[in-house]
């Protein structure tokens, strides 16, 4: 029964075994166990044979009724607390590291690390692990939107989720192979290329159709101020159209550069009072910001199907 060299303490209280296949042996302390773990918290402070009842939605639950229910409390190799095999030997160590020495080389640890920390941790109910990994991953950069997207909804990450979906938008949908589509998932994919097809929709009928300009008093050829206003916008070259279709700019870009569009002789006072009436009001949401409002329900709608509370994003 091999002891792992540096996590099997010989002060230890607690024998935890990976269940891996590798039947590699860790001796930890119960107290920073408990710390770090709520499912340890609880479920070692028991009475025996105080077994709780099995929960569809823990399969921890029903690795620590079995443990019990076969006597096993940790407190040697023989009893030791066998991890289910969904944890690999790797993940455990990472975690136990985390708990208790974290004492990597570069003063923070490796990407594939934090990982297993952040798998571990979600799996053990160990919200400090939780909340290191995900900065630490954070401050990487190097998960890509499709990565950030899959931990997300694995972890109930709510702004990787958005974020993720957000960077996906600009990505054509026949781009993302058939490996990206069996990643994301079938009911984010379909999301993403429903919404996709209505951003698509809404930037064509805005960029074709010229919202009608209020005059000011002062205007004295409200067809020539309008024929103005509608040649700037259907312009192919420097217009909301080009802006729209060519740059692929979001319509709440283009709303903040709109008073500097060039709209020929038209008149200064109606060009500036259309370009404020299309800001949000009270009772309405720009046109120009059609798009973004698509995406963001996209986003809560698959955060509502994913159960993940949304409360973060209002957060920041």
């Amino acid at each position: 029964m091999p002891r792992h060299s540096k996590l099997y303490f010989s002060d230890g209280t607690i024998v935890i075994k990976a269940g891996d296949g590798s039947d590699m042996f860790y001796n930890v302390y119960r107290g920073p166990l408990e710390h770090a773990s709520e499912l340890f918290d609880t479920l070692l402070n028991l009475p025996q044979p105080g077994i709780p009842p099995m929960t569809w939605k823990d399969n921890a639950i029903t690795w620590f009724q079995k443990a019990r229910s076969l006597g096993l409390n940790g407190s040697t190799d023989a009893l030791a607390l066998e991890l289910p095999a969904q944890l690999t030997a790797g993940e455990i160590e990472a975690w136990i590291y985390f708990t208790f020495l974290q004492d990597w080389a570069a003063g923070e640890p490796s990407v594939e690390t934090a990982r297993a920390i952040l798998k571990t941790s979600h799996f053990l109910i160990g919200r400090n692990g939780i909340a290191y990994a995900r900065r630490v991953l954070d401050k990487s950069g190097t998960l890509n939107a499709i990565e950030r997207l899959v931990l997300g909804f694995n972890y109930g990450f709510a702004r990787w989720v958005k974020d993720a979906f957000d960077e996906l938008m600009s990505v054509p949908i026949n781009d993302l192979s058939e490996a990206d589509e069996a990643a994301i998932g079938s009911v984010a994919y379909r999301a993403l290329a429903k919404t996709q097809a209505k951003v698509t929709d809404a930037r064509l009928n805005l960029a074709f159709r010229p919202p009608d300009v209020n005059h000011c008093n002062a205007c004295i050829n409200h067809f020539y101020c309008q024929g103005e206003w509608e040649q700037m916008w259907t312009s192919p070259r420097d217009g909301v159209l080009a802006a729209l279709i060519k740059d692929e700019l979001p319509g709440s870009v283009i709303l903040e550069q709109l008073r500097v569009y060039r709209c020929g002789g038209m008149n200064l006072d109606c060009h500036r009072r259309t370009c404020d009436g299309l800001r949000d009001t009270v009772d309405k949401i720009s046109i120009l910001k059609e798009e973004e409002g698509l995406i963001d329900n996209a986003i809560m709608d698959l955060l509502a199907h994913a159960g993940i509370p949304a409360g973060e994003l209002k957060t920041g």
